[in-house]
């Protein structure tokens, strides 16, 4: 059985909010109901692997890239995000818990859980790359691309 204090370990970072909306899906008996997070709606990919939920962010990557999937998927991601990671923290907590029996597993629990505080530091410089990695492409590329252009139109 894990306990609030274990997925406190767990969690890390604003615990409170987590372990509220963990309430909820405990009390639907692990059953699915919408809230909301602003993070994971706003910055999908980054928030999922912030909370170390490394096939989520995958999936968050890969939809990035189809033309419309990204924008309704940011909406699934605001809807489901405390689930998607009550789900993971409860598989993860059950393994650390299952490896270790009978032993103080706290430790253990804060380092499989927790946060990577890299991921902030890493986006916010991707945020402000973009634009300069945007406007080196098009110097390099940007006349090739105008000069075929003009000669399917001529």
């Amino acid at each position: 059985m894990i306990t609030t204090d274990d997925y406190a370990s767990f969690i890390g970072p604003n615990a409170g909010k987590y372990l509220f909306n963990f309430a909820k899906f405990q009390s639907l008996r692990d059953g699915f109901t919408a809230t909301w997070h602003w993070p994971a709606f706003l910055f999908g990919f980054w928030w999922f692997l912030y909370r170390k939920m490394y096939f989520w962010a995958f999936v968050t990557f890969l939809l990035g890239f189809l033309p419309f999937g990204n924008l309704i998927a940011q909406f699934g991601y605001g809807l489901s995000a405390y689930f998607l990671y009550y789900r993971d923290s409860t598989a993860k907590a059950y393994a650390v818990m299952s490896t270790y029996p009978g032993q103080n597993t706290r430790m253990i629990l804060e380092e499989t859980g927790g946060v990577h505080g890299w991921v902030k530091i890493v986006g916010i410089l991707c945020f402000f790359l973009q634009p300069a990695w945007i406007f080196v492409v098009s110097l390099l590329f940007g006349g090739a691309f105008m000069m075929s252009f003009q000669q399917v139109i001529m």
